[in-house]
């Protein structure tokens, strides 16, 4: 009897022990009620249900559920009701041994000493900053990865200590035998005799040298006494070029004495004209010498001629021609233009323009019989469009208004580097209400010639306009014309008055030879 009571304490004492042992593997469902939070982790291996979450060593709670969100692993912790986590916490793993599962330590972030944090986490709140800690799995994959680099370093040391061997046992040798023998053979003593005898001989031609200048002294001494005697002969010449100079003066000098008379005659003629007196000639151009009309009625006539060419040069006058062909319409359009700027700041510009659109449309509306309806007619002209326009310029900038295509507009240039690039931007009449806005941009190749391009209408959308071609038959280009936004290239030239003048020197000079051949 007692020893089957033994034997039932014994059972009760093993049964209480496996139950507190199995509560302490199970987590605590009533632990965090009140206070949730989760952490994201690149690496969830080795973290379990039921791993404990700790602050500085202390249990404060468990891992309740382990899931997947995204590219991470969501760590989802039940703690205590009482913790308090500041939000900047950092939460990391641990492991307490190479192969057990890993546990979260929660780690606050150190600020000033004594100071609260700025802002306690909140329960559902997600611990945002994270520290990877190590597993064994990246240790081990990171071992795996390493060994055959280290195993590759090793073969290559392994060769190159297999060559360093190698060049040691069996080519150094080889060298400094080789070397030996070829300093043997007398590669180095042979230069350097043939130096020394090369120094002798440099000795025994200094010797030879000395002896020849000993020998030639004598007669280089004669050859400075006749280089003495020459000088001397020519001083000698200069002294006798200097008297028959001398005497040449002297002698002008007497003919321009002999020459008084006829200046005093010169003289008193001048003064006869200048008096009126003598004989009649002298008198009347005397009287008109002296005459005061006559002189003020040159200057004016001398101050008119000067305002004449003066009120000319204040203009400087440019001719020109310039091609534009629209990229989409596939039509040329040409210019010729005039450019007159004055020496102020006031410039004119006419041009004649002929293209594809003709002059300016002209509208007709039209009621419909016995409709509400009416019908709308534009009839284009094949005639030159003109421009008339006059500007003021400031610096760079010119400034424009008048006619423009015919319609009113106005418009303005940037001129830069001395007018090698222009740009110009003009805003005149159009078919619809939206004004016609064109940009341009020239760039001079040479000095009269440039290269342009830009946009043509920008404001309006592109269309066709259909031509009436009264039933006949002709060609496609002649059935629509196209108006509104289009692009264009082409060419320009520009010709001053010295430009002018050249062409008309060169080709006149040509025409002249032409007819008189």
């Amino acid at each position: 009897m007692v020893r089957r009571l033994i034997s039932w304490l014994v059972l009760a004492a093993l049964a209480v022990l496996l139950v507190l042992w199995m509560r302490t593997r199970i987590p605590d469902q009533n632990v965090g009620e009140g206070f949730r939070t989760y952490a994201k982790f690149r690496d969830g291996s080795k973290m379990a249900v039921g791993s404990p979450v700790v602050i500085a060593g202390v249990r404060i709670g468990d891992i309740s559920k382990i899931s997947i969100e995204g590219r991470f692993a969501r760590v989802d912790m039940d703690l205590r009701e009482d913790v308090q986590i500041p939000a900047d916490a950092f939460v990391t793993r641990r492991a307490d041994s190479l192969f057990g599962d890993s546990y979260i330590e929660v780690i606050f972030s150190g600020g000033p000493d004594g100071a609260a944090p700025q802002r306690m986490l909140q329960s559902g709140e997600p611990i945002t900053h994270v520290i990877e800690g190590a597993s064994t799995d990246n240790t081990l994959r990171a071992i795996d990865r390493s060994l055959p680099r280290i195993e590759n370093a090793l073969e290559i040391v392994y060769e190159v200590m297999g060559k360093a061997r190698k060049v040691v046992n069996g080519d150094v040798p080889a060298g400094m035998l080789s070397a030996d023998s070829w300093l043997a053979s007398g590669k180095i003593e042979g230069p350097i005799s043939k130096t020394a005898r090369a120094f002798e001989r440099i000795d025994k031609l200094t010797e030879a040298g000395a002896a020849a200048l000993a020998d030639i002294a004598p007669a280089t001494l004669r050859t400075l006494d006749r280089v003495e005697a020459a000088v001397a002969r020519t001083r000698n010449s200069i002294k006798e070029a200097k008297g028959q100079v001398l005497q040449a003066m002297a002698d002008t000098r007497t003919g321009l004495e002999g020459a008084d008379p006829q200046i005093d005659q010169i003289a008193e003629v001048l003064g006869a004209i200048n008096e009126g007196r003598g004989s009649d000639w002298k008198g009347t151009l005397g009287r008109l010498v002296n005459d005061p009309e006559l002189a003020d009625d040159l200057e004016d006539t001398t101050l008119a001629i000067e305002e004449g060419l003066s009120s000319y040069n204040r203009f400087k006058s440019y001719l020109g021609m310039r091609l534009e062909w629209n990229l989409f319409a596939r039509s040329p359009r040409f210019y010729a233009i005039a450019d007159i700027s004055a020496r102020t700041d006031k410039f004119y510009l006419v041009e004649l323009i002929s293209d594809s659109l003709g002059t300016v449309p002209a509208d007709q509306v039209s009621d419909a019989a016995n409709t509400t309806s009416y019908t709308r007619r534009q009839s284009i002209r094949d005639a030159l469009r003109f421009t008339v326009q006059f500007g003021k310029q400031l610096g760079p900038f010119r400034f424009r208004a008048g006619l423009k295509d015919s319609t009113f507009g106005a418009g303005a240039d940037l001129l830069l580097g001395r007018g090698r690039l222009r740009f110009s931007t003009d805003v005149f009449g159009s078919f619809d209400r939206t004004p016609r806005v064109k940009l341009a941009a020239a760039v001079a190749v040479f000095r009269s010639i440039y290269v342009l391009g830009g946009v043509d209408d920008v404001l309006n959308q592109p269309g066709y306009l259909n031509i009436n071609s009264g039933g006949q038959e002709v060609p496609r280009a002649l059935t629509q014309v196209r108006y509104g936004r289009d692009y264009f290239l082409g060419a320009a030239i520009y010709l001053d008055e010295a430009d002018l003048s050249t062409l008309l020197r060169v080709y006149g000079a040509l025409l002249v030879g032409l007819l008189a051949s």
